[in-house]
């Protein structure tokens, strides 16, 4: 076996067991958050959802027409920032 053979035979057996140990490695949360748990604000409606392994996060609409991205600790549910959304 030439050096280069050996190179690239090491190569493939790190980045597939990169890619194994990070497939298997994302422990899943203890619980569900249902979405009636997040604290919204009063008349808020929700136009959008997405997800991290650690946060929630939801882009609500207000009855005034205000915009706001909110970010939820996934765990327990809790309210961690509120962001407003400005269109220009």
């Amino acid at each position: 076996m030439t050096a280069l053979t050996v190179t690239l035979a090491l190569g493939m057996i790190l980045i597939a067991g990169t890619v194994a140990w990070r497939l298997w490695s994302a422990a899943p949360p203890a619980r569900a958050i249902e979405a009636e748990t997040l604290a919204l604000p009063a008349g808020a409606e929700v136009t959008g959802l997405g997800a991290s392994p650690s946060e929630i996060l939801a882009t609500v609409r207000r009855p005034d027409g205000a915009e706001s991205l909110l970010t939820f600790r996934r765990a327990d549910g809790k309210l961690l920032s509120e962001t407003p959304i400005r269109r220009e």
